[in-house]
C-alpha cells in the first residue's frame, strides 16, 4: 500500500511593484541631503564629545565612504541636523514646557523674596 503524498496549497501573493525612482525624486533626495549637510556644516564652532555604539559608528563611516561627508565629525553633524529637522514638533513642545517651568521657578523665587521682605 503506497501512501499518497500530502497535498499542499500554496498561495502566491505578489507585492505591488515599486516604481523605480525617477530622476526628479532622486534629484530631490540629493538636494535635501545637500541642504541638510550645508546647514549642519555652517557655523560649526562648537565641539561636542560623544560616545556612539557600533551601529552608529558604522553609519557615520558609511557616509564618509560614500563621499557624502569628509569625516566622522561631518557625518555626526549631518545626522544631528537631520534629526533636529525631523523632530521640529518635539522640540517645539520641549521649548514650550521649558518656558513654563522657567516662569514657575521665577514666580516661586519672587514669592520667597516677597515673604522675606515682610
Amino acid at each position: 500500500m503506497s501512501e499518497k503524498p500530502e497535498e499542499v496549497q500554496v498561495e502566491v501573493v505578489q507585492e505591488p511593484k515599486k516604481e523605480p525612482p525617477t530622476g526628479k525624486s532622486v534629484g530631490q533626495a540629493i538636494n535635501n541631503i545637500m541642504d541638510s549637510l550645508e546647514a549642519a556644516l555652517s557655523g560649526r564652532g562648537n565641539t561636542v564629545m560623544v560616545r556612539v555604539n557600533d551601529e552608529a559608528l558604522q553609519k557615520l563611516d558609511m557616509l564618509v565612504e560614500a563621499g557624502i561627508c569628509k569625516s566622522r565629525s561631518e557625518s555626526a553633524a549631518f545626522l544631528l541636523q537631520r534629526g533636529i529637522e525631523g523632530s521640529g514638533t518635539v522640540f517645539d513642545r520641549i521649548e514650550s514646557v521649558t518656558a513654563k517651568i522657567a516662569k514657575m521657578r521665577h514666580d516661586l523665587r519672587q514669592s520667597v523674596e516677597d515673604i522675606g521682605k515682610k
